[in-house]
């Protein structure tokens, strides 16, 4: 996993090199970033966001994330996420952002390998001044179909007559909580701290999640 956290950074100190010519034209348009903490597990997490113009939504771009556990690193236990993002009411430096997008979650243990594909939508509100900011944020996803096939060791411990195939609405999970962010230049470092709950509003089995992560736009 230090792999991993070392080939992020140097992705960062690729965009540094490349950001004096991009921000010369204009305003930065794409950014990275990584992301650490917990969030039902401790997990790590790269970032990848691109401002477009998208009508009249404000700040809007396309966004990419890729999230692996960190406790026992596995690569057939991640996440991938992406998504469209604007801002769609604004009043000085306060303003409303939403997020909406598609999610694909995979995991695989002994006794079966499941592969989940559902959707995700943020709202955050706050107020986002030049050097800093403080947001509301309200999330949920959505699960809306799951593959499992289950091993032959499940078939023999547990259920002989298991069933390799597609399930409907499998999961899903609601967060709230706040995202804080300060700026320097082109950097970015923010944490974020909620609660976390089923998609039924019943309490997670770890019910709050705390990230802290930085990006830099170029």
């Amino acid at each position: 996993m230090r792999t991993l956290w070392n080939g992020l950074l140097v992705l960062l100190l690729c965009a540094h090199a490349a950001s004096a010519a991009a921000q010369a034209r204009g305003r930065s348009r794409d950014s990275l970033g990584v992301e650490g903490g917990f969030e039902s597990t401790f997990i790590t997490r790269a970032m990848y966001a691109r401002r477009i113009e998208l009508g009249p939504l404000r700040d809007a771009g396309f966004f990419a994330r890729f999230t692996l556990p960190i406790v026992r690193p596995d690569l057939s236990d991640w996440a991938i996420e992406g998504g469209l993002r604007g801002v769609v009411l604004s009043s000085h430096a306060l303003r409303l952002e939403l997020v909406l997008g598609p999610v694909l979650r995979n995991t695989a243990n002994d006794l079966y390998a499941a592969t989940g594909l559902g959707i995700g939508a943020t709202a955050r509100f706050g107020y986002e001044a030049v050097h800093w900011g403080i947001s509301g944020e309200l999330s949920h996803e959505q699960l809306l179909t799951t593959h499992v096939s289950h091993s032959d060791l499940y078939r023999a411990k547990a259920y002989a007559n298991a069933k390799e195939g597609w399930y409907g609405i499998t999961g899903s999970t609601t967060r709230a909580g706040v995202r804080a962010a300060v700026r320097f230049g082109a950097f970015e470092v923010f944490t974020r701290l909620g609660v976390a709950a089923t998609g039924y509003l019943q309490p997670a089995l770890l019910p709050f999640y705390l990230t802290l992560g930085g990006s830099r736009s170029f």
